[in-house]
């Protein structure tokens, strides 16, 4: 079985921005290289050093803490000069320039991968164009569909019991049954990412159960929430787009992908109207269309070396750049055979 990430270097993100520049503005721009920290990690740090609020800080995607990556961040009302002072262990900080929009969430074209790929035999691996638009772990992570699903049930205390916040158990010492007030703790970025989770891992049952019936199977991957399901007809379907469900969600054209939809939400026990929370309205979700496949550009796959980690193996390199919001991992799990 193929490896990731037996050391930081093997996986390398670098964003490319959204953003435009001005001589002026309200918003510092600069530019962050990290190596074993996540950007939340970064982000309080940073806020704690420039005695800002976390969210006076923006960044158009979360990286990964077991990689080295490159990303851009919005800073309100700062000077250069103070912010070049700024020391955070892991991290370097470089002045970009200064625009008068903070940068959110999705606010980037997307992202260049630079990946080893180590502990391999004889599995070939292939060149693609097209690759399935799977949500991978990285979006699930421990419990998090299980906090989206009683977010949208209304089963605050549930999902309370699953987030492992000091604060959320602080304010609930004040008011132990006031489970509402302890999720508002919680910034609004992480609450939502929770819906997200539970949002998506609906859309990979859609997709999977759809490619089973619609495409000419490949293979077949089981990962955390599930079961994937890669096709070898993937240009058949490069048009093709199936909903992230949500609230003000309309059927679609197609029967058979809202047939499946009907399905998975019946076993969920799940009506459009639970993604409406009026107790904390910002978790209120509209719904939106997701690609089923998108383009993987500028693939280059390497010649197989000897792997100094795993004696007896093999490791290649790769490098490609993907849109905004798609999964370098899908890419390995997809082109390793």
């Amino acid at each position: 079985m193929y490896k990731l990430k037996q050391i930081i270097e093997d996986f390398v993100v670098i964003e490319i921005p959204a953003v435009k520049t001005e001589p002026h503005g309200r918003y510092l721009y600069v530019w962050i290289k990290k190596k074993g920290a996540n950007t939340l990690d970064v982000v309080k740090e940073l806020a704690r050093q420039l005695r800002l609020k976390e969210k006076d800080i923006g960044f158009a995607g979360s990286k990964d803490k077991h990689a080295v990556t490159e990303q851009l961040l919005s800073i309100i009302g700062e000077k250069k000069e103070i912010v070049e002072l700024i020391k955070i262990e892991d991290a370097s900080i470089d002045f970009y320039g200064y625009g008068n929009q903070p940068i959110s969430l999705g606010d980037l074209q997307g992202n260049r991968f630079e990946i080893a790929i180590r502990n391999l035999d004889d599995e070939k691996v292939d060149q693609i164009h097209f690759l399935e638009n799977y949500f991978d772990e990285q979006r699930f992570s421990l419990h998090n569909v299980e906090i989206g699903r009683y977010l949208l049930k209304k089963e605050f205390a549930k999902a309370v019991s699953l987030i492992d916040e000091a604060k959320v158990k602080r304010c609930l010492e004040q008011k132990p049954t006031d489970y509402v007030r302890a999720l508002k703790v919680l910034p609004n970025r992480l609450l939502r990412m929770y819906v997200n989770a539970y949002q998506s891992y609906i859309w990979n049952r859609t997709v999977a159960m759809y490619l089973e019936k619609k495409g000419k199977v490949l293979k077949k991957v089981t990962y955390s929430e599930g079961e994937l399901v890669f096709v070898s007809n993937a240009a058949d379907f490069k048009n093709l787009k199936i909903p992230l469900i949500g609230f003000g969600y309309e059927d679609v054209d197609d029967k058979g992908i809202q047939d499946i939809i009907d399905e998975i939400m019946n076993e969920e026990n799940l009506s459009y109207a639970d993604f409406i929370i009026k107790q904390i309205p910002e978790l209120t979700l509209e719904g939106e269309l997701r690609n089923v496949f998108i383009e993987v550009k500028d693939l280059k796959i390497g010649k197989k070396e000897e792997d100094e980690l795993n004696a007896g193996k093999k490791k290649v390199k790769v490098s490609f750049t993907l849109p905004k919001g798609c999964y370098a991992t899908m890419v390995i799990k997809r082109i390793i055979c």
